[in-house]
């Protein structure tokens, strides 16, 4: 019943705010209630405590790597999609800004898909959203004009293999 509610509120949210998936399922959590085990598994064993190698390092790309892990990949992503969304006034960025900055850093403009500048009233749209597939993953970003923010996520692909839903615009 949760989700239900959830996604009735996400409907509402993308169909009148204009705010974007990411937007709208921002802060949500979404995941199942934690199953309980049993009472003597988590009093009995203690919790250990990380050792030098086990602590996870931060890896920061300069070029997009298809190795690396996705977390990386997607910071690469994020910071050259903040970078365009800076240089240039939020009234000028257009989804091929930001899908020619993260061609800019390696990343494939075949996988790369983003969403229509216009709105079907033909009006400035108020967000964008660019995706590059990598693997079985999707990099998503989606520009804010109000406020030329920069929110980015790594999901998985929807049924048809494609990582963003609507009128694709072609990507150079």
């Amino acid at each position: 019943m949760k989700n239900l509610v959830w996604g009735g509120v996400v409907v509402v949210l993308l169909a009148v705010g204009g705010y974007g998936l990411t937007g709208a399922l921002q802060g949500l959590d979404l995941s199942p209630a934690p199953q309980a085990s049993g009472p003597a598994s988590s009093a009995s064993s203690p919790s250990p405590t990380p050792s030098a190698s086990t602590t996870p390092t931060a890896v920061s790309l300069a070029r997009f790597d298809p190795s690396a892990p996705a977390s990386a990949n997607l910071e690469l992503f994020k910071r050259a999609l903040d970078k365009a969304a800076q240089s240039t006034p939020a009234s000028s960025v257009e989804g091929k800004t930001l899908t020619d900055a993260l061609a800019g850093v390696g990343f494939s403009g075949a996988a790369m898909q983003q969403s229509a500048d216009r709105t079907s009233a033909n009006l400035q749209a108020p967000t964008l959203m660019v995706s590059v597939r990598v693997g079985a993953q999707c990099l998503v970003g989606q520009f804010v004009r109000s406020d030329a923010s920069v929110s980015t996520e790594i999901a998985a692909p929807i049924q048809t293999g494609a990582c963003l839903i609507g009128r694709q615009a072609p990507v150079s």
